[in-house]
C-alpha cells in the first residue's frame, strides 16, 4: 500500500491525477460537498454532468471515509486552532472536517486550495496534486 491521499473536493471536480503509487480515499463531509453543489446547479445540463461526476466519484470511492467520533474530536481541535490563530472558523466548516479527517487516517490532504488550511498548515499534511 502507498502513501494515502485525501482528496479534496476541489482535487475530484478539477480530476487532478494523483501521485504514482498513491492510494486515495475521499470523505463522506465531500459526498455532502458534491451533493448540494448538484442540487443546486442552475441549469439541467450542469445538473446532469454533476450527476454524472457524482455517480464516477461515488463508483471510484465506495467506502468514504466518514465523520465519526475521532473526527469530531479532531475537527473541534482545528476549529480551536483556527480561532486561536485569529480566523473564524465558520467559513471553513467543511474544509476542516475534511482535514480532520485525514488527520485521523494519516492521510497526505491533495488539495487545490492550500489557502483554505493556511491557520493550520503546520496540524494538517496538504499539498497540490
Amino acid at each position: 500500500m502507498g502513501t494515502l491521499a485525501l482528496l479534496d473536493t476541489s482535487v475530484l471536480i478539477a480530476n487532478d491525477p494523483l501521485p504514482d503509487g498513491w492510494d486515495a480515499a475521499i470523505s463522506t463531509v465531500t459526498l455532502g460537498e458534491l451533493h448540494f453543489g448538484l442540487l443546486v446547479a442552475k441549469t439541467p445540463e450542469a445538473q446532469s454532468a454533476r450527476a454524472s461526476r457524482l455517480g464516477q466519484i461515488q463508483t471510484r470511492f465506495p467506502d468514504a471515509l466518514p465523520l465519526d467520533e475521532a473526527v469530531a474530536r479532531e475537527w473541534g481541535a482545528l476549529q480551536a486552532a483556527v480561532r486561536r490563530r485569529g480566523g473564524n472558523p465558520r467559513g471553513r466548516m467543511a474544509d476542516l472536517a475534511i482535514a480532520a479527517t485525514s488527520i485521523v487516517h494519516g492521510a497526505v490532504l491533495l488539495t487545490r486550495n492550500l489557502a483554505d488550511f493556511a491557520l493550520v498548515a503546520d496540524l494538517v499534511n496538504a499539498r497540490e496534486p
